[in-house]
């Protein structure tokens, strides 16, 4: 591993000299891409829009965000940052130097890379979204691909790009992240959501057996962090050796947040599927079809009442104890889809009559 670490670090080198005054462009680039803000900002508004891409977007960052906290600890590969520090490789010869910035000091070990791992699914899932879009409404532009995917593909390479700028990865957890987002976005819409939001499929998918099988399967992921934790204890390993490095070699320690060690994703994603599987119905389905029935205005003020009220929660919770701490993030994860994929929902369409009370209006 270190002739790869020390090949990336070559090209971490080139990228940080050629694009030396894009600073500003690929710290822009990070914080969008950053999974913890995807999941806090970009999944209660687009329920608010639409509740199906909701459901489909929380599925994708919940289930693939547990995946990558629990394959980097299976892999436990080190940061560029931090590597370069420690390594003896090159023993006898020029240490490379490598510029920190604010996003650069992350926690967690280094593969696969989360950034890469989200937008690859963000986009995924926004193309599958409009070309739903476009076929449901009846406005199907023929040429939306050829704008659409140089667009995003761009988008995908600047995120890879600007991950190894900050020295937060090397190119092949780069790429590692984004074959993963690109496999799982649609392996988890076609076999997983859709199925059993759209009705389509087995019998089985549209019955209470399937809400079980949804909430033992969140559990089942729980359980496999929990293993994985205590297997690497076991094995002699720290689980959270990593934070040490990041304080040990981070040359601005308060720029380390707790939202980028794997303990936090693994808390948040595994609530966040669990909230998934109990809210989630085929009901959701409703706040899509009946687009006329439902105030769009309404939606936005109640999904910005619910967001304030559950960052001010968030934000004050007692971090004095770690159990508590994780607890009550486990807790307030689990809650949120049910205020943004089914109470919004309900609330947006109080002001219109019900679909039965118009049929029976109507006989």
């Amino acid at each position: 591993m270190d002739r790869l670490y020390a090949l990336g670090v070559s090209c971490i080198e080139f990228i940080q000299d050629w694009f030396a005054d894009s600073e500003n462009y690929f710290e822009w680039v990070n914080d969008l891409s950053n999974p913890h803000y995807v999941m806090e900002y970009l999944f209660p508004f687009m329920s608010a829009l639409d509740s199906v891409f909701g459901a489909q977007l929380l599925l994708c960052m919940s289930f693939g965000g547990w995946l990558n906290a629990v394959m980097k600890w299976w892999l436990l590969e080190d940061r560029p940052y931090w590597w370069i520090r420690e390594t003896s490789f090159y023993s006898g010869v020029r240490r490379p130097t490598l510029r920190q910035f604010r996003q650069t000091c992350e926690t967690g070990p280094g593969s696969p890379s989360g950034h890469t791992t989200t937008i690859a699914m963000v986009l995924l899932l926004a193309i599958m979204w409009i070309s739903h879009v476009m076929n449901d409404r009846k406005c199907y532009i023929w040429w939306w691909k050829y704008i659409v995917y140089p667009v995003f593909a761009g988008a995908l390479g600047s995120v890879m790009l600007a991950r190894m700028f900050v020295a937060t990865h090397f190119p092949h957890q780069t790429l590692v992240g984004a074959l993963v987002g690109s496999l799982l976005a649609p392996a988890l819409c076609i076999y997983v959501c859709d199925p059993y939001v759209w009705g389509f499929g087995p019998p089985s998918l549209r019955t209470r057996r399937a809400v079980a099988w949804h909430v033992f399967s969140a559990l089942v992921t729980v359980a496999i962090s929990v293993v994985t934790y205590f297997s690497l204890t076991l094995c002699g390993w720290d689980p959270h050796w990593t934070v040490k490095l990041a304080f040990r070699w981070c040359e601005n320690p308060e720029a380390i947040h707790v939202s980028t060690t794997p303990m936090y994703a693994l808390v948040q994603c595994t609530g966040s599927l669990l909230g998934w599987a109990l809210a989630v119905t085929p009901a959701v389905a409703q706040y899509r079809h009946y687009t006329k029935n439902r105030s769009l205005l309404l939606a936005g003020f109640t999904t910005c009442l619910l967001f304030y009220g559950a960052n001010h929660l968030q934000e004050n919770i007692d971090k004095n104890s770690a159990l508590w701490f994780y607890a009550m993030q486990f807790l307030l994860a689990a809650v949120k889809p049910f205020l943004y994929l089914r109470v919004v929902p309900t609330i947006s369409m109080l002001p219109y009559p019900s679909t039965s009370t118009v049929k029976h209006k109507r006989e």
